[in-house]
């Protein structure tokens, strides 16, 4: 069983927006703390974590399953992607040498093989390269369950725990240097996917959720003060990506406070746009800047960016990346076959070997 999270989809929308929210407070909009400045990205990559562990770690790895997976995956972010790095490849080199992404002959190849580090776009190459990492680590779960040998999964749990104590001298297009957030979002993932049933003091969730909103309140309105390093560092502290993950976590109980907060119909909304919103609000900020330069302070100018962000995403999504995604799971769809036997070939049994 895969219940859907009303919260988890909200989380992501609340992560689209904190992004464009410190954005637009290192372009000038806002005057912010930036105690948070990377908490979007934080959310994105412990969300991918819990996600793809709760949604897959105990599913069959087999051709079928894992075909299924890697469809999923590459839809969900190479279409919208891509289309974005080659509209930005001829704007910067046709219209406009000054445009917020400078994607030109000197580092296209780079971003469309998913390791280019352009603005926003560092976070897509670990992104994807986690994908591939996960696929492994379910490979030796599923191993391991069904023939009890551990050495699969012990040598890829010692890999990672070597990549996150060497992650501050990784470049950040590589997942090793982020693997701590993705990591303890797998571990949160798979906790939750074994509690099957419904938390059953709805009360005592509701505390544990109201307190964590009033904590980050407090720290982002300087009532409550970070260390020196978890405020310049918070990237890649383990504290954080353990806080980010429990954040996560706790979330995804039902509750009153988690419906009204991260599963209400706006925020979810707001999830379904989340990617949209991550590559479009840049573009839209350095627009509005260039047009603007010395009235994007006001109220009525952050608000109206603000807006032009969102109607922007929502088109983008009912057309570019909804589109590009279906055209590209139906050409998937097509040739399911042949990819699931590319993988036999691999060594992944068919559905019926592992049943």
């Amino acid at each position: 069983m895969n219940k859907k999270i009303d919260s988890i989809s909200g989380l992501a929308g609340f992560a689209a927006l904190m992004v464009i929210y410190a954005h637009m407070g290192s372009e000038g909009f806002l005057h912010l703390s930036h105690h948070f400045n990377n908490l979007g990205v934080m959310i994105f990559f412990s969300l991918s974590g819990f996600l793809l562990s709760y949604l897959y770690i105990d599913k069959k790895f087999c051709a079928e399953d894992v075909t299924a997976y890697s469809l999923a995956r590459f839809t969900r972010i190479a279409p919208a992607y891509l289309f974005t790095i080659l509209a930005s490849f001829v704007i910067f080199t046709f219209f406009d040498p000054q445009f917020e992404y400078q994607i030109g002959a000197h580092n296209l190849l780079r971003h469309l093989l998913f390791i280019g580090n352009e603005s926003v776009f560092w976070t897509i190459g670990p992104q994807v390269q986690f994908y591939v990492l996960f696929l492994l680590l379910w490979s030796a779960t599923a191993h391991y369950v069904s023939t009890r040998n551990a050495m699969p999964l012990i040598f890829i749990v010692f890999a990672c725990v070597l990549l996150i104590m060497l992650r501050r001298s990784l470049p950040g297009t590589f997942v090793g240097a982020n693997l701590h957030y993705f990591a303890f979002g797998v571990l949160a993932g798979v906790v939750r996917r074994k509690m099957h049933i419904a938390f059953h003091q709805p009360q005592l969730i509701n505390i544990i959720h109201v307190s964590l909103l009033l904590i980050f309140l407090g720290v982002e309105c300087g009532v409550i003060q970070l260390s020196e390093r978890m405020s310049h560092e918070n990237l890649s502290t383990l504290v954080m990506a353990m806080l980010v993950a429990f954040f996560i976590f706790v979330f995804s109980f039902d509750s009153l406070s988690a419906r009204l907060l991260f599963g209400n119909p706006l925020l979810r909304l707001m999830g379904s746009l989340s990617f949209s919103l991550y590559l479009l609000h840049m573009p839209v900020l350095y627009w509005v800047k260039k047009l603007y330069p010395d009235e994007i302070t006001h109220p009525v100018v952050v608000a109206l960016t603000f807006v032009l962000i969102i109607a922007l995403a929502t088109l983008y999504f009912y057309t570019v990346e909804r589109y590009c995604a279906l055209a590209v799971k139906n050409l998937g769809k097509k040739y399911a076959g042949r990819i699931e036997g590319m993988f036999t070939r691999l060594g992944v049994k068919n559905k019926a070997a592992v049943s």
